[in-house]
């Protein structure tokens, strides 16, 4: 077994504790910025900012005390995760992007959403338990209503983050090439380097429809994580693709230390939902063929 597999796997069972102990270090053993530890990035704010703040991306001090729960990074209260556009909106797709990606819609003309019920494999990823229902795995790595925590562990030659939802880890490797694009994966294809106080993950050859916002698989998106307190890093996703965005994207979040571990997430155990949709429609196909 190689050197970098073994000690991945005794990473991987480091008790919260020392975890915890290493995080307080500015870098670790392996002379690596220390971004080891239990982590979330819970939080109220969204992707996109409300127009009334405009240009803003913080918050003023009132603003804030009225805001429950809304995201802080160093100290000040973000109005969006976005923060170019300097409008805090998405921009829009290009013409060939917009019209790739209708094409790719109008493979499937029951949609892509919800209770479709065809068949086992026309149901979503996350009826299926292959995949989150938001952007939690990521990239980019985004909120959603629960289970928004992480662990990250750092070994000599890879980092690993272990996501609550789905209980699922990006298992990537430092100073490494990107695969053949023929081979991709649930979260795209991953390498990463550090540059100083900063992580970067570079991701590609995404699965088709997996990409950010429907976007072409062929995009490429860059993560940073950077500590900037004793309990916060600032995590940030890139898009710079004039191809398919009218403009490029910047996304920025806290995460924040919380205690471990991170408990299994058992999708697949009492699923009883995806027997009974597939059983519901057979049963409506069956009443509709015995009404004609």
């Amino acid at each position: 077994m190689k050197a970098g597999l073994v000690s991945l796997v005794i990473a991987l069972f480091v008790s919260p504790a020392a975890l915890a102990q290493a995080g307080a270090a500015k870098t670790n053993v392996h002379g690596q910025p220390d971004l080891a530890g239990y982590w979330t990035h819970a939080t109220s704010t969204v992707l996109e900012r409300d127009p009334k703040f405009g240009d803003r991306s913080t918050m003023t001090a009132e603003e804030a005390a009225a805001a429950d729960g809304a995201m802080k990074i160093g100290g000040e209260t973000r109005t969006s995760f976005l923060v170019a556009p300097a409008d805090g909106q998405l921009p829009a797709f290009t013409p060939k992007a917009k019209a790739a990606r209708a094409d790719r819609l109008a493979e499937y003309p029951r949609g892509l959403g919800y209770m479709r019920g065809d068949n086992p494999e026309g149901l979503t990823l996350a009826e299926r338990c292959l995949r989150d229902y938001g952007s939690l795995l990521g990239p980019p790595m985004m909120p959603v209503g629960y289970n928004n925590n992480y662990q990250i562990i750092q070994t000599a030659d890879h980092v690993v983050i272990l996501v609550e939802m789905i209980h699922d880890a990006r298992i990537i490797p430092l100073n490494g090439k990107h695969r053949a694009d023929v081979i991709t994966s649930w979260m795209g294809d991953s390498i990463a380097r550090y540059e100083g106080d900063t992580l970067v993950i570079e991701t590609k050859n995404f699965r088709p429809g997996l990409a950010f916002r429907g976007a072409p698989e062929t995009m490429t998106l860059t993560e940073t994580f950077r500590r900037i307190g004793d309990t916060q890093i600032l995590y940030a996703f890139d898009i710079n693709e004039p191809d398919v965005f009218t403009a490029p994207i910047r996304g920025e979040l806290a995460f924040n230390a919380i205690p471990g571990p991170i408990y299994e997430y058992a999708c697949h155990e009492g699923n009883y939902s995806f027997p009974n949709q597939l059983l519901g429609h057979r049963l409506a196909e069956a009443s509709s063929e015995d009404d004609e």
